[in-house]
């Protein structure tokens, strides 16, 4: 909603509009992208949610993916170890197209694939 303001002058409505036209701030989805934070976070726990790693031992890079849904997603990079709380399994590929051989990652588990090699995407 834009309000005029009488005593600003143009000035006021200017500002008033470019407030009311910014983007609000939306948590990253699979759909939008990752969040990528260092090593660990808290949203790693948190419900719905799926981080990847590229360390086996669940630090170095680490991309938050919030609200994941059943499409297709290519990670930023090769993944080692993950941390899925969305409920349901997660298939996680050597593919970056979600195709071939996958391994089920567990709903509300975590799980790192040193032996198995990095893993490239995902899906519920």
């Amino acid at each position: 909603m834009i309000r005029i303001v009488r005593r600003g002058g143009a000035a006021a409505v200017g500002a008033m509009a470019a407030v009311a036209l910014a983007p609000s701030a939306s948590p990253a989805s699979a759909t939008s992208g990752p969040t990528f934070v260092d090593n660990w976070d808290a949203r790693c726990l948190t419900q719905g949610n799926v981080c990847v790693h590229d360390s086996a031992y669940f630090d170095g890079r680490t991309a938050v993916y919030e609200s994941v849904d059943t499409e297709c997603v290519t990670a930023p990079f090769g993944v080692l170890a993950a941390v899925n709380m969305t409920g349901k399994p997660v298939n996680f590929y050597a593919t970056a197209d979600c195709t071939g051989r996958s391994y089920a990652e567990p709903a509300e588990n975590f799980h790192s694939w040193l032996s198995a090699g990095a893993q490239y995407s995902f899906r519920i």
